[in-house]
């Protein structure tokens, strides 16, 4: 019989080595590290926004990248359309997470939630059009 499980050794202490790397991140942005002169506490939010928004990006472009392997290919599978509808989900999840934290920390820093400047926007447009994906 095969074993289909991914729970060896290696991922477990990788798994856990996450957690603990994760969990100080979180201890120092949010307890040891000290406020913005000008921004104050606000600019707490950004060590949530900005990885999001990262990742999101990372996954739309692994979307692209996979999507298009998946039409070049002469003998077509389901592998690279399972992959771009993967990274899809995921970028859906963080970019919807980097607009609601840009959006509160904009509201911080702008006094109002939301600014039609092209970024933002584009930003939007390209969420909304993952949505749809």
């Amino acid at each position: 019989m095969v074993s289909r499980s991914t729970g060896t050794t290696t991922t477990r202490v990788i798994g856990i080595a996450a957690i603990a790397v994760l969990a100080w991140v979180v201890v120092s942005a949010f307890f040891i590290t000290p406020a913005d002169f000008q921004q104050g506490e606000s600019v707490r939010i950004m060590y949530a926004h900005v990885p999001a928004a990262w990742i999101a990006y990372l996954a739309f472009i692994t979307t692209g990248i996979t999507s298009g392997i998946s039409l070049a290919r002469r003998h077509r599978t389901l592998g690279f359309d399972r992959v771009a509808g993967a990274s899809a989900e995921v970028g859906v999840l963080f970019m919807g997470l980097a607009l609601i934290t840009g959006s509160l920390w904009g509201r911080l820093t702008w006094g109002t939630f939301w600014q039609w400047d092209p970024r933002l926007t584009t930003t939007l447009f390209l969420f909304v059009t993952y949505v749809g994906y």
